[in-house]
């Protein structure tokens, strides 16, 4: 398998470990392209990337600035939902969409194990 495949389906494994809590989500790299997704139907994939991306990287000049250390992750609260970027690694930002009657505590730390999983196989 190739590297869309790969992270593809880490994607979907990802959507059945945390069917009530993810309901999208995507891998790109820090400059703002795509690797692959899952994201609902009629989503633009290019704009996701491109405002997460934007989005991870305003916000670790933040912490940089600050003096917070690296950025770990972005969560974004909206009045119908979240969206939720952390790097994976060096080379790519998971980003998922959560919605607003979500259980954060596991959205985040199903996150964190497929961010893992997203480095490793990125640095592969």
């Amino acid at each position: 398998m190739g590297l869309r495949e790969d992270i593809g389906s880490l994607l979907k494994e990802l959507l059945e470990r945390a069917p009530g809590d993810v309901n999208g989500v995507a891998v790109l790299r820090p400059d703002g392209l795509m690797i692959s997704s899952a994201l609902p139907s009629g989503t633009d994939e290019k704009r996701v990337a491109a405002m997460a991306a934007a989005m991870v990287g305003t916000s670790q000049r933040t912490c940089d600035e600050l003096e917070r250390g690296d950025l770990n992750q972005v969560v974004i609260d909206g009045a119908i939902g979240k969206a939720i970027l952390s790097y994976a690694g060096k080379k790519a930002v998971l980003a998922a969409l959560s919605p607003g009657e979500v259980n954060l505590g596991l959205a985040l730390l199903e996150l964190e194990r497929t961010a893992l999983k997203v480095k490793e196989v990125m640095e592969a």
